[in-house]
């Protein structure tokens, strides 16, 4: 189902590929994305992630400023790090970006999720993370998804939004 078609009302729970697909300016799903973001915002459709999901934007934005800031390949950037952690204080970007989520109208959820999400990964065949998703949105009662991760698709009662 397409992201921009869910309807007015609902709650959804937002993969990290939504934020990164706006924050990156994807040249097929950044548009949709920030669209949706919006409507989010505007409380046109109620809005639920998790840290798990911010967590994982926070990580990858901070990964691609790295590998764009020092010319890195992203194999050597927590290397980089490693050994000189004060790079951080020469990021901008990622900083900017956490910003701009924090300020969406989102309601973050978490929740403990062992052993539930392991029984998950095994039932739909999930990686960890996935799984992890997977729990917190059956825990809190959400079937909508905003993703384009089809690993999604095989849990027969989730709506699968994707942009």
């Amino acid at each position: 189902m397409k992201l921009s078609d869910l309807p007015e009302g609902e709650n959804v729970f937002l993969d990290a590929n939504i934020f990164l697909y706006s924050a990156f300016d994807h040249p097929t799903f950044g548009v949709p994305c920030r669209d949706f973001l919006a409507r989010v915002d505007r409380e046109e459709v109620h809005g639920y992630s998790s840290g798990f999901v911010l967590n994982e934007v926070f990580h990858k934005l901070m990964i691609s400023e790295i590998v764009d800031t020092f010319d890195v390949k992203a194999q050597y950037a927590k290397r980089l790090f490693k050994e000189k952690p004060e790079i951080l204080d020469e990021l901008s970007d990622v900083w900017d970006e956490m910003d701009i989520i924090n300020g969406f109208n989102i309601t973050i959820l978490d929740a403990q999720t062992f052993p539930e999400f392991v029984q998950l990964s095994k039932i739909f065949h999930l990686m960890a993370m996935d799984s992890a998703h997977l729990a917190i949105m059956k825990i809190n009662g959400l079937t909508n998804l905003a993703t384009n991760d089809a690993d999604f698709e095989r849990i027969p009662y989730l709506k699968v939004w994707k942009p």
